[in-house]
């Protein structure tokens, strides 16, 4: 079995309190479309409320929509609905992530999304995005790039309009663990106009929200001169990221000679959200879209002590943005952790209702 197959092996065994992800992010290569696909498990901790599930996600964005830039979908169903295929891949009811292919169907509030695609990659061994030796600290959610620089061809249907899918870049990731993480910012921007072999991930993450838990923001940046080490050590210390608006994010990030800043957007209309349980009985609130823009700066240096050069700069033509936090996002709608869809003109904190303030507290006492 590849390494790729491995790294997407189930590791739920039964056990309570866990959650496992798969998951892929499609970018339409004109970069006003794209597609998001999500298979999960969920069992609550011992003595928290609610049953073990599978829920299949998906999220369809399209910019240049005037009526529909984005709809975002998800089915629940028993534990008991998925399987782990021997090949090593997953399948929750009659939706399915198999090697080189990823199919299924999500309908709800009036809408529905299906899929039924397949794709290659440029490697068959997971790639690495955090730091080296990240891998042995006792973390609570553990994650493989099972896929990256992947192609994706075939079809995606929208409330019922069938899109052809040829060669659209993207990825395909597999999470799990034992809780949450109560703050993540995630950008992924796999294609720049000035230079086709440029790729950039970044992640600013903190476990927890309180005093001795720090803030890190690994900054995988690689051009077609180089794979710059932002995201390695000591350099992960001196990156800098920020939301400075709803839907914005900011970074800077240096080594001894290279410095990258950032500035990633989205259009406020392409947000969905969603909650996310963790297995102590809180939520995160997700928001995110996968038609967002990204521009990089590049300087350069001969040596620490002298001053830094402007060189170089990037343009993204398609990336994904994501926003995890505890509070919800101005202006954006959050489908409810046992909803499946959103109402039409639901105000945001509809979706949340009365659960906000229950979450807060049930966060502040698993803190």
């Amino acid at each position: 079995m590849p390494s790729s197959e491995r790294a997407n092996l189930p590791r739920w065994n039964g056990q309570r309190g866990f959650f496992e992800i798969w998951f892929l992010v499609v970018l339409d290569p004109g970069g006003d479309r794209a597609w998001w696909l999500r298979y999960t498990l969920f069992t609550p901790a011992p003595g928290t409320a609610g049953e073990p599930r599978a829920t299949v996600w998906a999220a369809a964005f399209d910019c240049a929509s005037k009526d529909r830039p984005a709809v975002a979908l998800k089915s629940i169903h028993p534990a008991s609905a998925f399987t782990a295929l021997p090949s090593g891949g997953v399948r929750i009811a009659d939706s399915e992530l198999s090697p080189g292919r990823c199919q299924g169907q999500v309908a709800s509030g009036g809408h529905a999304i299906a899929w039924d695609l397949r794709f290659t990659s440029e490697g068959s061994l997971p790639v690495r995005r955090e730091p080296r030796g990240a891998a042995l600290l006792p973390l609570p959610t553990r994650v493989a790039h099972v896929h990256d620089d992947l192609s994706f061809d075939g079809t995606v249907t929208v409330d019922g309009e069938r899109i052809a899918v040829r060669g659209a870049p993207g990825l395909q990731k597999h999470l799990w663990g034992h809780r949450r993480l109560e703050e993540l910012t995630w950008l992924y921007c796999p294609r720049f106009r000035e230079d086709p072999a440029a790729r950039l991930e970044t992640m600013a993450v903190r476990a927890k929200r309180k005093r001795g838990h720090p803030r890190l923001s690994p900054v995988f940046l690689r051009t077609r001169d180089t794979q710059h080490t932002f995201h390695e050590m000591p350099n992960l210390f001196f990156t800098r990221m920020t939301s400075p608006a709803s839907g914005e994010l900011s970074f800077r990030a240096t080594s001894a000679t290279v410095a990258v800043e950032g500035r990633a957007w989205c259009d406020p209309r392409t947000l969905v959200g969603y909650l996310y349980r963790d297995p102590q009985g809180w939520d995160v609130r997700v928001a995110q879209s996968d038609v967002a823009r990204c521009e990089l700066q590049l300087f350069r240096r001969p040596h620490p002590f002298a001053a830094w050069r402007f060189t170089q700069r990037l343009t993204s033509t398609v990336g994904a943005l994501e926003f995890h936090g505890p509070e919800p996002m101005p202006g954006v709608r959050y489908i409810p952790w046992d909803g499946t869809s959103l109402s039409p003109g639901e105000p945001p904190e509809a979706a949340i209702g009365a659960m906000a303030g229950a979450a807060g507290e049930a966060a502040r006492g698993a803190g």
